[in-house]
């Protein structure tokens, strides 16, 4: 792992930039692609704006010279500052799975679900959600590409689980993988390699099947979001992959206890040592363990729809 600047090329022609989510440093990772096309992966919320645009020019390349904005899926931590990015990027299209272009040219419901999610204090760190225009969207589907240069092409990578219309990207020069989130998230300089699930709509059986994927495809690198950048891929995955299924371990056997409200507390006693190593970073620790109560109600909601579904199809026999 190495230590990031705010500004970081990370492998030819590829930029880290610390794009400062919710004011947490070395929380949220942008990517700046620098070819004869180039290209963002990820923007984070309209709150990160300036720290991209700083991002952008510390690395040689002016903001209205960006051809795409490729998000790997449209939680506003990833997608929500793309409307607001767009005025400072005369000629820039947004590259979104196909079902979830509806979500950036009208985010209403993505606002309402993440304020159900987070709360409306949490909305203060968010800033102010613009609507991507219709005609500067470009949807993708699993296989497209998108080429930037002789040696830079992209190529989409179906990856549900974190949300049902996730993406990775896979970038042909250096042979890395983009993850988003679902690969789960490396922090404190790589020290913390934890799940990432929110609900309403994650889905334990195709997130570790996505791992699976990503780690058949053996990347030579993984781009993360929240943060950074390692090319212990096959370690890293296999961790994400693990560290999953004892925190569905943990939540089937709290549910069965009927003890709901303690699935937060577990699963963070679980990793206690592990969170413990991001105490360097007062910020990023307080956000990882508030976090626990969303990705404890992301497996509750799993399970609850999962019972659901088993109920319905026994009833249909």
């Amino acid at each position: 792992m190495r230590n990031m600047a705010d500004r970081d090329e990370v492998a030819e022609n590829i930029y880290l930039i610390d794009n400062l989510v919710y004011s947490i440093p070395r929380s949220g990772s942008v990517y700046l692609i620098n070819e004869e096309k180039k290209a963002l992966v990820e923007v984070g919320p309209p709150s990160s704006v300036d720290s991209v645009l700083n991002g952008i020019r510390a690395a040689g390349v002016e903001p209205e010279d960006i051809d795409y904005i490729v998000v790997t899926h449209i939680h506003l931590d990833h997608s929500g500052g793309a409307g607001v990015l767009l005025t400072h990027m005369p000629k820039a299209k947004v590259v979104a799975h196909h079902m979830d272009i509806r979500h950036l040219v009208d985010p209403q419901r993505l606002i309402n679900s993440m304020r159900k999610v987070q709360g409306d204090g949490f909305w203060g760190k968010v800033g102010q959600v613009v609507a991507v225009p219709s005609s500067r969207v470009q949807a993708v589907h699993d296989g497209d590409t998108i080429e930037l240069g002789s040696q830079q092409t992209l190529r989409i990578i179906d990856a549900p689980g974190h949300s049902p219309n996730h993406i990775c990207i896979f970038e042909t020069r250096n042979g890395g993988v983009f993850s988003g989130e679902a690969a789960g998230s490396l922090m404190a300089d790589g020290k913390i390699i934890l799940p990432v699930n929110t609900p309403p709509a994650f889905d334990l059986e195709q997130y570790v099947a996505t791992i699976d994927r990503l780690m058949k495809l053996n990347p030579s690198r993984l781009y993360y979001s929240h943060f950074g950048v390692t090319s212990a891929v096959q370690d890293n995955l296999e961790q994400a992959r693990e560290k999953a299924l004892i925190w569905d371990d943990i939540v089937t056997a709290a549910l069965r206890e009927n003890a709901a409200e303690s699935i937060a507390e577990r699963m963070a006693d679980r990793f206690r040592d592990e969170i413990e190593l991001a105490r360097g970073n007062i910020p990023l620790y307080d956000y990882l363990m508030s976090n626990m109560q969303v990705y404890a109600a992301a497996y509750v909601k799993y399970h609850q729809d999962k019972h659901r579904a088993e109920t319905a199809g026994q009833r249909k026999r």
